[in-house]
């Protein structure tokens, strides 16, 4: 079986959880002699407003690799920015699947936050107007406006020419159902990051955050909540890892608080965030836009940590079902803060969740995740 994976970005361009996913996925079949994965992807970010709705030169090159390659399926991941989706007409022409893993909620709406701009969740997307004027976040009228435009033109290529789809999480698999003309299921995203070399899990060094540091990350709840544990539990300390265009802000917060038991260590390479999330207490996930998924909880679990989520982040309910971590009311600096002080004072309660978590952890292997994946794939391959 051949597979065309196309991405907005290529192998050259990590920028990424979709990126990383692709580079173990391939790198995962290797040693499977059944399967031949072909990744496409643009080499830069940069086109402009008119490659945007129409990228004439990645429609001619997927065209030629179709022929070329030969693919018995088409796995579309994140396109819609710098690959439009044009070349769906000439696949489905050719009588070839088209598989589309929807990663976030872009085409439901084209913020992608699911957010009104003064914090409420959308939960049923329906007014061009709404989303231009009242989604977060917002730029200026003639940007969001194309935006918007930009996103319901390639919408209609979706409806039209995908066979199945799949997200990863049970939120976003509803709201792709409300939203569009399909069929499709859920399909969790495997661990990337696991504890295979059996590092020392038993210190509990630090309070961890790593992601981007971003506004729609909730660091300043993060701050001002740990802000208040710290006058309970001095000695504790928080590492936040990453980079991002708020760090100005968050490193402002730090000083003007005093709160020298925050670290700041930037973008970490595999084993750091190994050695990280071996020596964390546990692992905090205040998002405050509606996350997909959220690949960091499946990381901290993979190391017997266990996690506080918001309750925006899309692995929401498997942290309930597996009794695995705590959740709080998004950008509720309070809330967070009794979540942190419960964590920090309750040993038995955190050994317990952590024990969970890495039960769960176990389920969601790569190797688990690829037979289900090729199951899919053969699936359609069938009904085609």
């Amino acid at each position: 079986m051949k597979v065309l994976l196309i991405n907005n970005f290529s192998q050259s361009l990590v920028l990424g959880g979709v990126e990383n996913y692709l580079l173990e996925l391939i790198q995962y079949a290797t040693k499977d002699k059944n399967i031949e994965f072909l990744w496409y992807g643009n080499d830069s970010k940069k086109v402009n407003w008119i490659q945007k709705f129409y990228n004439n030169k990645s429609t001619k090159e997927i065209k030629k690799l179709i022929d070329d390659f030969k693919p018995d399926v088409i796995h579309c991941f994140n396109i819609g920015s710098t690959i439009t989706p044009h070349f769906m007409r000439y696949a489905k022409n050719k009588n070839i699947t088209i598989l589309y893993s929807f990663r976030d909620y872009y085409y439901i709406c084209p913020k992608s936050y699911m957010l009104t701009y003064d914090g409420k969740i959308i939960k049923e997307h329906n007014s061009a107007l709404e989303c231009i004027f009242y989604h977060h976040p917002k730029r200026n009228i003639v940007f969001d406006s194309l935006r918007y435009l930009k996103q319901q033109y390639h919408k209609k290529f979706l409806n039209k020419y995908v066979s199945y789809f799949l997200t990863p999480s049970d939120n976003l698999t509803d709201a792709v159902k409300k939203h569009f003309h399909l069929e499709g299921k859920t399909l969790a995203n495997p661990c990337l990051l696991d504890n295979s070399e059996n590092i020392n899990t038993s210190t509990s060094n630090h309070i961890l955050f790593v992601g981007r540091i971003e506004p729609e990350k909730g660091l300043i709840t993060l701050l001002k909540a740990f802000k208040v544990v710290t006058q309970k539990f001095p000695k504790e300390k928080l590492v936040i890892a990453g980079e991002g265009t708020q760090l100005e802000q968050l490193e402002h917060f730090k000083q003007q608080h005093q709160l020298t038991q925050v670290e700041f260590v930037g973008n970490q390479n595999r084993e750091q965030l190994k050695t990280l999330y071996a020596n964390a207490k546990f692992v905090v996930l205040p998002s405050e836009f509606l996350e997909s998924y959220g690949n960091t909880v499946l990381e901290a679990f993979s190391f017997s940590k266990t996690v506080i989520a918001s309750d925006l982040v899309g692995i929401k309910n498997q942290i309930i079902n597996s009794n695995s971590g705590l959740i709080y009311t998004h950008n509720n600096s309070k809330a967070l803060q009794k979540s942190m002080q419960e964590l920090i004072k309750n040993e038995q309660l955190r050994k317990e969740l952590e024990s969970n978590a890495y039960t769960y952890s176990k389920t969601q292997s790569m190797e688990n995740h690829y037979k289900n994946l090729k199951i899919i794939y053969n699936n359609l391959l069938l009904s085609n």
